[in-house]
């Protein structure tokens, strides 16, 4: 593989068999760059060794000048980590416009102060560079000798995983799944793509999506893609789905996504009254005129309604009128709910918000309240729907 090399110049620890210009010649002929920059400080006797690495550099590999006016882009502070770490990253990027793509940008920190060593591991760290190389080998004086030389690479891949799985988990834990996912990507190392499938999966899982997110399940846990699989085949008016929705509100509220999880917790209402419906009075949709009239007493007013607004022998049930029908055929998880004034006061708040017809930001403890209160109410008056949430499954972290 051809390679593009950025050396730091230093001006060397005297020793008997050392010799510091020699040992970057020799590093730069085992390496053999198509192309190379030097890094120097300022010191004249560092742009001095400088030069002479450059001149005795093989013939095949091609000295790049800094700028017409200045072969070498010196360090002007170079007991500064920052100074040295700011002029090793410009370098970095000027290297990078010359990269082929099945070339390596290495960089090797070995030589220069202290500073200048660890701001080159950083500057290529920050850069992503891939390979920092360092010029080891048999010692004398507390140096290098002189012909000894070899390679040392350290691949910077591992450590960017593990950065960016720290930044990952941090995604995963706020919510911001396909972030997460995005995050990792261009990793091929299993534990990138197990932590990969995880924050897809729980991406489709919020959406509901649930024959997708099985799918991904299926490469890391055996246990939950049954679990997705068992909710896609459930159907959406069951009492393990209105778990999930009400376990998916809680998750966006714990997120700190208020006017969202509100929303939800509407939707939950909504879908809880359907679901009774389903279970204990056998109305599903799509809900039929007839099937209606029969459950509802004659002649009530919600009746009449119906029996008026009704479109080819169907019927839109919304929130309200869903909880209506309950309430005429006195269903007393109905007579609970409408009971509530606060819960139906804080699920009224839904309409004010960006998710109904306004602006109006939710405040935490009002979700909070709708959050208990609908527990509450399930609780005492719908204990399937209470069971089914209290054995939902939610993976936690990577």
């Amino acid at each position: 593989m051809s390679v593009l090399l950025i050396l730091t110049v230093g001006t060397g620890t005297k020793g008997a068999h050392s010799n510091l210009a020699q040992g970057l010649v020799n590093t730069l002929h085992q390496i053999r760059p198509r192309k190379f920059w030097l890094v120097p400080s300022m010191s004249p006797d560092s742009t001095a060794v400088a030069e002479m690495v450059r001149d005795g550099a093989p013939g095949d590999s091609q000295f790049q000048p800094w700028s017409a006016m200045a072969p070498f882009r010196g360090i002007d502070h170079h007991d500064d980590l920052f100074s040295c770490r700011t002029a090793i990253r410009e370098v970095i990027c000027a290297a990078r416009r010359d990269l082929g793509s099945t070339e390596q940008l290495m960089v090797n920190p070995t030589s220069g102060t202290k500073q200048m060593s660890v701001a080159a591991v950083l500057a290529a760290l920050d850069e992503e560079i891939g390979e920092i190389v360092f010029t080891v080998g048999d010692r004398a004086d507390g140096v290098v000798k002189t012909g000894t030389e070899r390679m040392a690479q350290f691949s910077t891949r591992q450590f960017l995983l593990e950065r960016d799985l720290r930044q990952a988990t941090e995604l995963f834990a706020a919510g911001a799944f396909f972030a997460a996912a995005r995050l990792l990507k261009s990793y091929p190392d299993s534990e990138a793509a197990r932590a990969r499938e995880i924050a897809l999966c729980l991406q489709e899982w919020q959406r509901m999506n649930y024959a997708k997110a099985a799918g991904h399940a299926a490469r890391f846990s055996e246990q939950i893609r049954t679990h997705l699989k068992r909710l896609s085949e459930a159907g959406a008016f069951s009492v393990e789905v209105l778990a999930d929705l009400l376990a998916g509100a809680g998750e966006l509220l714990r997120w700190g996504d208020c006017e969202e999880a509100l929303a939800r917790y509407y939707r939950g209402a909504e879908q809880t009254a359907k679901v009774r419906l389903a279970v204990e009075h056998d109305i599903i949709p799509p809900y039929r005129r007839d099937a209606l009239l029969k459950l509802l007493p004659a002649g009530s007013t919600l009746a009449k309604e119906i029996q008026e607004r009704s479109t080819g022998g169907e019927v839109l049930l919304g929130n309200d009128r869903a909880w209506r029908v309950l309430q005429e055929v006195r269903d007393p998880l109905a007579d609970a709910y409408f009971a509530d004034s606060l819960l139906q006061r804080g699920l009224r708040q839904r309409h004010e918000s960006m998710f109904g017809h306004g602006t109006q930001p939710v405040e935490p403890s009002l979700v909070r309240s709708v959050r208990d209160r609908i527990q509450e109410l399930l609780r005492h008056h719908f204990p399937a729907a209470a069971d089914a949430s209290a054995k939902v499954i939610r993976p936690i972290g990577f």
